[in-house]
C-alpha cells in the first residue's frame, strides 16, 4: 500500500506519478476555493439587486413621488377640490429607468381603476397614484397587478373606439381607506371635469402638481366633435364642450363625473388651445363589460 507521498526506496526521491497526484489534489482545492468565492460574490450582488428592487417597489411616498414628479407648486393647494374627488387617480409608467406620469383614471370597486386603453404601454410597469393625504399634500402609489383592455381596442387606429381599460392594483395596507367612484349604465346630462393639474417641462415631459380644479362641462352634439376631429361619435363616446373656459386643454386631464359617478375617461384631447371640444369614452356604455371582468 502506498501513501500519498510515496518515496522511491532506491533513490529516496518522490516518484513522478505521486507528484502528479499531489498536484491534482492541490489544483482541485484551488478550483473549489475559487468556485466558493464566485458563489459568495454572486449571492452578494444578487442580494443588492433584490434589496434595490424591494426599495423601488415600496409604496413610500417621498422616493416614488419624487421619481414620478408630483411637484409642489402651490403651498395652499385646493384641498376642497381634491376632497371632492377622492377617487381620482393618476397612472405612471416606467418607459425609461424611472416612473413618469402617463394619464388619469378613476378608482372603482375599491381595488380597480377605470382608464383609457391608450394609457397602457407595452413592456412597461405601471403604478396607480392617489392623492391620499389632503392635509399634507401627499400621494401614495400602488403597483398594478394586471390590466383588462377591451378586446376590440386598436392602439394603431386614429379613431378612439373601445378606448377603455380597467386595471387591478395592489393595496397591501388594509389601514388605507379608498373611496371608489360609482358607475352604472344610465346616461347623464350634466357633469364635471376633474383636473389634477399638470405642468410641462422643457423636455415636454408632463409633471403632476399638488393642485386640483374642477370645471362644469357641457355634453355637446356629436356633430361638434365630428367637425373638430372628423370622428363620428356614437353612443360609446361623449363629445364634451369646454368652450366656457379660457384654459388650454391640450394636456391630459381627469375623468368626468356626475356627482360621485364616473361618466367618462379621456379618449381624444385637443391638439391646440383653439380647440374647445374633447372626446371621452362613455363609461356607462361599458358598465356591463366592467362588471363582468371584475366579478372574479
Amino acid at each position: 500500500m502506498f501513501s500519498i507521498i510515496d518515496i522511491d526506496n532506491r533513490t529516496g526521491e518522490r516518484s513522478p506519478w505521486v507528484m502528479m497526484k499531489v498536484a491534482c489534489v492541490i489544483l482541485t482545492l484551488i478550483i473549489s476555493v475559487a468556485i466558493m468565492a464566485v458563489c459568495v460574490m454572486v449571492k452578494f450582488a444578487t442580494d443588492i439587486r433584490v434589496e434595490e428592487r424591494a426599495r423601488e417597489l415600496q409604496p413610500a411616498v417621498g422616493r416614488l413621488a419624487s421619481g414620478i414628479a408630483v411637484v409642489a407648486l402651490n403651498e395652499n393647494s385646493t384641498v376642497r377640490a381634491a376632497q371632492r374627488f377622492p377617487y381620482i387617480a393618476a397612472i405612471a409608467s416606467n418607459s425609461t429607468k424611472s416612473f413618469s406620469f402617463a394619464c388619469f383614471a378613476s378608482v372603482i370597486l375599491y381595488k380597480w381603476v377605470v382608464t383609457s386603453a391608450h394609457c397602457r404601454r407595452r413592456g412597461a410597469l405601471h403604478r396607480v397614484l392617489l392623492f391620499s393625504d389632503f392635509a399634507k399634500n401627499l400621494t401614495r402609489t400602488f403597483p398594478i397587478l394586471f390590466w383588462r383592455i377591451h378586446h376590440e381596442f386598436d392602439i394603431n387606429s386614429t379613431i378612439p373606439f373601445y378606448d377603455i381599460a380597467i386595471a387591478k392594483f395592489n393595496v397591501d395596507d388594509t389601514r388605507f381607506t379608498i373611496k371608489p367612484s360609482t358607475f352604472d349604465n344610465k346616461s347623464v346630462e350634466d357633469c364635471e371635469a376633474s383636473v389634477w393639474k399638470t405642468v410641462s417641462a422643457m423636455d415636454r415631459k408632463i409633471y403632476l402638481v399638488n393642485d386640483f380644479d374642477t370645471y362644469s362641462v357641457k355634453i355637446a352634439a356629436a356633430s361638434r366633435c365630428y367637425e373638430t376631429y372628423g370622428i363620428q361619435v356614437d353612443e360609446s363616446m361623449i363629445c364634451v364642450d369646454l368652450s366656457d373656459h379660457d384654459d388650454c386643454f391640450t394636456h391630459e386631464f381627469g375623468p368626468i363625473y356626475s356627482e360621485d359617478k364616473v361618466v367618462g375617461v379621456l379618449a381624444a384631447k385637443p391638439k391646440d388651445c383653439e380647440v374647445k371640444y374633447a372626446i371621452f369614452t362613455n363609461v356607462s356604455f361599458y358598465a356591463t363589460w366592467i362588471i363582468k371582468l371584475t366579478a372574479y
